[in-house]
């Protein structure tokens, strides 16, 4: 009996994190019954009649504690926390909205809020967050977690929306919900039931995509993929996007293969929210492909994949037009075919925010927006429905979509209806931001003061102090948290920050972080003020922690440039190149990244990689003349120096001499060049080589004797006597067993390059002793030379 009243709990635990029974003939409790209903106030107040009577001088969490340990029915409150939560779902989320409290729980709001805010607040337009409170404190409670241990996947799902009603990302939610997902892997449920293991990693996605946890959401995110059985593929075909387009191009859709016909169970919901047509003159409502494209029938599990992958796409890529084009296929699809509540609302609003760019769709995307929070309202969808996979999707909260809505309305210059839905919304940044566009910046001014005025917030005192300049404003905003919100000294270290007092905001936003260690916009601007103060340690660390949680690759290469620096400056090159090869990552196309990570291999002998370096600099800017980096390549490579690797430079000489003829094509007047790349070709020792190496020298000769006083600079003139000496050098070795006519033709070149130079020295009388001991060579080469020469005129 025992067994079987423990399958009997199970299968319970099972329907409602599922949402629905699987077996419509059994026979469940009435309560689980009301829950699956969507029948959540009756779960709550019938079920827990001894709540009316407590104390009311206890706290809420001291009530649940004390009246669990006396009930003998704990699926009470298994079902009353359930309800509860997903009544406040019902609230903030999906609607529709009810403004009937439970009576006995709402004397604890304020101490709800009190509890929920963690010194930062929770968003202003919140309903009824005694729910989430009491959730909270019910799927908490150990003895309930040991009768039925599902209550540890709630409590995980009601943190992630408390999260997601905070004004600020937490660190210690973070952390709390991290140690929850492992806890959950160890469930029973999870563990034997494939829909319910293939549910909680969707919700895991969502989780780790919301604090933009790349990697991780993308190592459930393949599992939920293949737990599904299908494949997803970007495909090209022929098509028409306008009405009066004559010829077709190539066009991207979303290729589903299914490994299986069998497909997680689904519900459908009859009343969807309404996509809107697009009603443009020219564009098509959808692609007209020319060859017809095979209907793939997905349940809601399968959809919910495609839109985490559609997210997943979203937030790891730049966001630009070309992302735009290569995601939508994928929002597309779930759009046409899902009969899901949740999917459908949250696939409306993913295309509401990625129109709301275009010129020729934000129209419809406010329009659509508009019509989305009516569906909110509405109450034809049932309750229950609206739940449905409402935790593996990501939606958003309604005032989080109302927002975007007039967000829509400033951009299309609607800003007086935008101001009365941010008033209402007591969005004040933007409220701030309408008046400012309006020339009436004071009267956002006199509308915060007569807020804090009524009631007095840290938001609010932060916002009167950005919008007035006054120091004062935060320092009371500072007291007013108990001196614990980080947001307080993120706005205080942030104005000094754009005064570019940065050992003022230094302390500020170091404390803000402290507090909460996930601001990655704060960790980044600790570290460039870090960096203008020269305190390289403190830099290191900032941008460290920014690379740490900015999985983003294309946000990031900025942040890897900078952890190099600071690394350079503490003397830790090694760690500096390794940033510099991940900031390349981020961006290939910036050539001053490249340019510093050449830099930092020549210095630790990657000789292999400056010249890698070296070739990307000239691709992305044509020309690029780094002489010191190219003499020690040079040198290294000459005396057969080994590199970082242990393996010798001169192995490097082929790969070097291409980078040169590469360089000395587009830069020509640069004698150093065109005298490095003689003294390599000369290594090769072939008479070809020694030939191409005698005109390089010619070349950098010129250059170096272009200007008219050259002779008259000592260090100049001796790099010229030098550069003579290895020129006759060269032109002796040709001609050893050349020609008489091709003899005379370059030892008569040198001759004539070596008489000027002398000539010039000779006229300065220089007593400096370099310089008359290259002369003195020099005329002992030019000697050698009118001897060659005298001798074949007697051939």
């Amino acid at each position: 009996m025992a067994s079987r009243a423990s399958e009997t709990d199970r299968d319970i635990e099972i329907e409602l994190l599922l949402n629905f029974s699987r077996n419509e003939d059994s026979n469940v409790p009435h309560n689980v019954r009301d829950v699956l209903n969507g029948q959540y106030e009756n779960a709550i107040s019938e079920e827990l009649p001894a709540l009316v009577d407590a104390g009311t001088g206890d706290s809420l969490e001291q009530i649940v504690r004390i009246e669990l340990s006396r009930t003998p029915a704990p699926l009470s409150w298994l079902c009353a926390g359930v309800a509860a939560l997903l009544h406040f779902v019902q609230c903030n989320w999906t609607g529709p909205p009810t403004d009937k409290d439970v009576d006995w729980l709402r004397a604890k709001r304020d101490e709800a809020l009190k509890h929920l805010s963690l010194h930062d607040e929770c968003n202003i337009n919140i309903r009824k967050p005694e729910l989430l409170y009491l959730a909270q404190k019910i799927f908490s409670n150990t003895d309930l977690q040991l009768k039925y241990p599902s209550c540890v996947w709630w409590l995980f799902r009601a943190t992630f929306l408390h999260q997601r009603v905070l004004e600020e990302d937490s660190g210690v939610l973070f952390e709390e919900l991290e140690n929850l997902v492992t806890k959950i892997h160890r469930l029973h449920i999870v563990a034997n039931d494939p829909l319910c293991r293939l549910l909680f990693t969707l919700e895991v996605v969502t989780f780790y995509q919301y604090y933009t946890r790349i990697q991780n959401s993308e190592e459930y995110l393949e599992s939920a993929q293949t737990a599904v059985g299908i494949k997803l593929h970007l495909e090209g075909a022929m098509g028409k996007r306008t009405k009066y387009q004559q010829e077709e191009k190539a066009q991207l859709y979303l290729k589903i293969e299914v490994e299986s016909n069998d497909t997680f169970p689904s519900i459908a919901c009859k009343d969807l929210p309404k996509a809107l047509k697009l009603n443009d003159e020219v564009r098509l409502e959808d692609i007209e492909f020319s060859e017809r494209k095979e209907v793939v029938e997905l349940g809601m599990m399968e959809e919910a994949v495609i839109l985490a992958r559609y997210f997943q796409l979203l937030r790891s890529r730049p966001k630009d037009h070309l992302t735009d084009e290569e995601i939508k296929p994928y929002l597309t699809k779930v759009i046409d075919s899902t009969r899901n509540w949740t999917l459908k609302m949250n696939s409306l609003c993913y295309r509401c925010f990625l129109e709301s760019t275009h010129k020729k769709t934000v129209e419809r995307s406010m329009l659509q927006l508009e019509f989305l929070l009516k569906d909110h309202n509405d109450a034809k969808a049932p309750v229950a429905r609206r739940m449905d996979l409402f935790f593996a999707s990501g939606m958003k909260p309604v005032w989080i979509l109302e927002e975007k809505w007039a967000e829509l309305m400033v951009s299309l210059g609607l800003l007086h209806q935008a101001l009365e839905v941010f008033t209402k919304l007591k969005v004040w940044e933007q409220v701030i931001y309408c008046y400012s566009e309006l020339n009436l910046k004071h009267k956002a001014a006199e509308i915060i003061e007569q807020e804090i005025s009524k009631k007095p917030t840290v938001n609010l005192w932060c916002l009167l102090g950005d919008t007035t300049g006054n120091v004062s404003h935060y320092e009371t905003a500072w007291r007013l948290s108990g001196e614990r919100s980080s947001r307080v000294q993120r706005h205080w270290g942030h104005y000094y920050f754009n005064k570019k007092d940065y050992a003022e905001a230094i302390p500020h936003l170091k404390l803000s972080v402290e507090l909460n260690n996930i601001q990655t916009t704060v960790w980044f601007r600790l570290g460039y003020a870090a960096l203008q103060v020269e305190d390289w340690k403190l830099a290191a660390t900032a941008y460290r922690r920014y690379c740490d949680l900015e999985e983003t690759e294309y946000q990031c290469f900025e942040a890897w440039n900078n952890l190099a620096k600071a690394y350079i400056k503490l003397g830790d090159k090694p760690r500096a190149w390794k940033c510099l090869q991940d900031a390349i990552k981020c961006n290939y196309n910036r050539w001053e990244v490249w340019d510093n990570l050449m830099i930092v291999s020549i210095d630790l002998g990657h000789f292999s990689e400056v010249i890698r370096c070296y070739h990307r600099i000239l691709d992305l800017k044509n020309t690029h003349s780094d002489v010191p980096v190219l003499k020690i390549l040079t040198n290294a490579i000459i005396n057969n120096i080994n590199d970082s690797d242990g393996n010798p430079a001169s192995r490097l000489l082929k790969n070097t001499l291409e980078l040169f003829g590469r360089i000395t094509s587009n830069v020509v007047n640069n004698a150093d060049l065109w005298r490095m790349y003689a003294e390599l070709l000369l290594l090769r020792q072939t008479d070809v080589d020694n030939e191409k190496a005698a005109q390089c020298l010619q070349q950098a000769h010129r250059f170096m004797t272009s200007n008219s006083d050259w002779w008259r600079d000592k260090d100049t003139a001796r790099n010229v006597l030098e550069l003579c000496c290895s020129l006759a050098q060269t032109y002796l070795c040709c001609t050893t067993d050349s020609s008489s006519v091709k003899k005379r033709r370059m030892l008569g070149s040198a001759k004539l390059s070596l008489q000027g130079v002398v000539k010039r020295i000779q006229a300065q009388e220089w007593d400096n002793e370099d310089v008359t001991t290259q002369l003195t060579r020099v005329e002992q080469y030019l000697a050698t030379i009118i001897s060659e020469l005298e001798q074949i005129k007697h051939i």
